[in-house]
């Protein structure tokens, strides 16, 4: 795996966990982390990358790579994020949901 990808994923991870436990200042630094990643992807025309991260098992990092595939494989993107609004043990759901909604508003600029 691309040591990008494995940043992401790392992040992505760091995130989730951080978010599970309500330390947003953690949440944030990890947020700047996973945003950095992406733009650098997305500079490099390399957001594709992302795409094998669809079926990864940790939900918070379905739900990035979702997100930030969404302009490039819109209906395998939306389709990880429908999945992921399932999942009420934790923010992931939600934040699939407000992702989702936002998006098929034409309210992300990604």
């Amino acid at each position: 795996m691309n040591p990008d990808i494995v940043k992401f994923v790392e992040a992505c991870t760091r995130w989730g966990h951080y978010d599970n436990y309500g330390i947003s200042k953690q949440c944030n630094k990890e947020f700047k982390n996973i945003r950095k990643i992406h733009e650098t992807l997305k500079q490099e025309n390399r957001l594709d990358e992302l795409l094998e991260l669809l079926g990864h098992e940790n939900p918070y990092v379905r739900l990035y790579a979702a997100t930030y595939t969404l302009p490039i494989a819109t209906q395998r993107a939306e389709q990880t994020l429908e999945n992921l609004t399932g999942i009420i043990k934790s923010n992931v759901g939600f934040v699939a949901r407000m992702t989702l909604q936002e998006w098929r508003n034409g309210h992300m600029k990604l």
